[in-house]
């Protein structure tokens, strides 16, 4: 395993990092959870990712049970949680549980600490961006968190670079932390935002990040290159998910299925060119960029977190020649507003 600063901080995370977003609904599964987070400890994982959302309060509480049974010393772990949707379904969410109110935010997170029976987190990230509170509302109840050592960083996740910056500059202004990370979904299909929108924000402020979904929800590793759903994989065991509907109907209704079959097997031939399995280049070219502190990755067997992490072994050879063929394949590279091989200067004055 490598480890990586978290941006311009002096905490290091582990390059992969392990959540459970999709494994923590179910109470039955608490000793699979066991199971994953001490392989993931095993294998040299030392940064743990969940959120209050995440199956309404039972993430946090198996990761909890989970952190708490592998029995190793507090500092050498770094967990994060996320704030935004609370922990209640539907008419049942309490008309304050709902966004960074500074209610929500003091509350939640002693709510946090207590379902994953810890002092302190790590991180704490803004699940999204709040248009009706003040930035200064969530600045200060962050900073007071801090100082009352209830977290060390606080960061924000899918913000746009725009609200960052505004962030920072409220920050700055009324002498409040600033974020630390930004946590947003990187990976070969999803590539816009961390690309193009952040660019600039991570060149300027260095700023970390701890991206998901890598794998893009397990289209890129190589189980759906036939352009089908196979059995027991995460489309099929999370059929009713809108999310995961959404996204099997955006790449595998008719107009798009075709296209798609052929990037994944494209890539399914280069991994092999390079000696990696699929899962591992698509992991590879993610933690290849500059700008990833960590990727974070989730597994329900054993097997495949081992597989996964085997990439820290093979993201060296993400060369700029494979980037291009790479590139090649999906078609997709986001412009950056550097080429300018369309502007004509004007004549220089005599």
């Amino acid at each position: 395993m490598e480890y990586r600063l978290l941006g311009n901080t002096g905490l290091k995370v582990s390059t992969i990092g392990l959540g459970n977003w999709l494994n923590s609904d179910n109470p039955d599964w608490q000793q699979r959870t066991i199971e994953i987070v001490k392989k993931a400890w095993d294998l040299g994982i030392n940064f743990f990712d969940t959120a209050e959302v995440y199956g309404y309060g039972e993430g946090e509480r198996q990761f909890g049970i989970a952190l708490k049974a592998l029995n190793v010393p507090r500092e050498e772990l770094v967990i994060s949680t996320k704030l935004f949707w609370g922990t209640q379904k539907g008419d049942k969410l309490r008309v304050n549980q709902l966004g960074l109110n500074r209610k929500h935010i003091k509350e939640g997170v002693k709510n946090c600490l207590k379902r994953l029976q810890l002092d302190y987190v790590d991180i704490i990230f803004c699940h999204r961006f709040d248009h009706e509170t003040p930035l200064e509302e969530i600045a200060r109840a962050f900073t007071e968190l801090i100082q009352e050592g209830y977290i060390h960083y606080w960061g924000t996740s899918e913000w746009s670079a725009a609200n960052i910056y505004e962030m920072r500059e409220v920050c700055a202004d009324k002498n409040l932390i600033k974020p630390s990370a930004e946590q947003p979904e990187y990976n070969m299909l999803i590539r816009d935002k961390f690309e193009a929108g952040y660019a600039r924000l991570f060149d300027k402020t260095r700023m970390g990040s701890t991206v998901f979904s890598p794998l893009h929800c397990g289209l890129l590793t190589g189980k759906y290159n036939q352009g089908g759903v196979p059995a027991s994989s995460r489309f099929e065991t999370f059929s009713e998910d809108p999310y995961l509907q959404k996204l099997w109907k955006s790449y595998f209704d008719p107009d798009n299925r075709e296209k798609l079959t052929k990037i994944l097997q494209s890539l399914e031939n280069l991994a092999k060119e390079l000696g990696m399995s699929q899962s591992q280049l698509a992991m590879s070219w993610v933690i290849a960029n500059k700008d990833v502190s960590s990727a974070i990755t989730s597994s329900s067997k054993q097997e495949q977190l081992e597989e996964i992490v085997q990439s820290v072994q093979h993201y060296k050879k993400i060369t700029p020649e494979i980037n291009k063929k790479i590139d090649e394949i999906l078609g997709n590279a986001p412009d950056q507003g550097l080429d300018f091989k369309y502007y004509t200067p004007l004549p220089q004055r005599r």
